[in-house]
């Protein structure tokens, strides 16, 4: 290979990597900066409110010109797999767990999902490889979420993280349709937040000014980095890596998601995680790299 255009690859490479990276940066601050606003000043419904409307606008052209590529009924199903309804539960669990808890159940337990669906409903059996991670995953899990069985000040945790888990099934279920259906990333995601802006309306029907109420900084900060930032860049930037590195590579980044929200909730939310909370997550991550390395 001619040395300019060596060069020329490996600085391909290297900047799929830094997006890569950064789209797990974006994904794993999401339950952080979510659960930060919920503690202070927005609920559930306004961040849903923020990141509909601004995710909506943005990708609504596209959605108008190229359509999802599907039919109606399997765009329905993959928008309530990982449109409004995802996003709710998610927000759901935030009010009631710790960020680190979802960063680490729903990334965690969406490829174990996943690979059960795929193999009950196309036929795929997992390699040895992938058990052996899958069963790490789930026994990481159960160490991430048992402190909240014990009862006292945190009873309702197991509340928080049993709505981690519905995100995740939700977010598995979209993985294997869109698999099953050759479904088009771009065009279903500029679909599904479009279909996301039905929600707008009924949310100021019932809301009012609220937003209007809320600190201005908070809300613009919000408005871009859920709408924006986790609706459209980071999965630009994911993309963008699996183009470069191909998808089996790519997919080897997605345990830093946990990582970044556990990271990132020490000092923004002054979450820390217990012994044996950090035991299961480091065994949620084991896994994970386990689940995807390929021969």
């Amino acid at each position: 290979m001619h040395p300019a255009a060596e060069s020329s690859a490996r600085a391909r490479i290297a900047l799929a990597v830094a997006a890569a990276v950064a789209a797990m940066l974006i994904y794993g601050g999401q339950f952080v900066v979510s659960r930060w606003s919920m503690q202070r000043t927005l609920s559930l419904w306004d961040l849903a409110a923020l990141r509909f409307a601004v995710a909506g606008l943005l990708c609504l052209p596209l959605a108008l010109r190229r359509g999802a590529g599907v039919g109606w009924g399997r765009l329905l199903v993959m928008a309530a797999a990982v449109g409004a309804p995802y996003t709710l539960v998610l927000y759901a669990g935030l009010t009631l767990a710790p960020a680190a808890h979802g960063a680490v159940i729903i990334t965690g337990g969406t490829p174990v999902l996943s690979a059960l669906l795929s193999w009950a409903w196309l036929g795929e059996r997992p390699r040895a490889a992938s058990v052996a991670g899958f069963v790490t995953i789930v026994a990481g899990l159960v160490l991430v979420g048992s402190p909240g069985l014990r009862g006292g000040t945190g009873s309702r945790v197991w509340l928080g993280d049993l709505f981690f888990v519905v995100a995740g099934v939700m977010w598995a279920l979209y993985t294997v349709c869109a698999r099953r259906w050759h479904a088009d990333p771009l065009r279903v995601t500029a679909a599904v937040w479009a279909l996301a802006l039905l929600y707008v309306p009924i949310y100021a029907a019932a809301a009012g000014g609220r937003l209007l109420a809320a600190p201005r900084g908070e809300v613009v900060f919000q408005a871009v980095y859920q709408g924006v930032g986790v609706a459209i860049v980071a999965l630009a930037l994911y993309s963008f890596a699996i183009r470069v590195l191909g998808a089996s590579a790519a997919a080897r980044f997605m345990p830093l998601t946990p990582v970044f929200g556990v990271l990132l909730g020490v000092p923004v939310l002054g979450e820390v995680p217990g012994a044996v909370q950090v035991i299961g997550m480091l065994a949620v991550m084991v896994g994970m790299v386990a689940a995807s390395v390929r021969r």
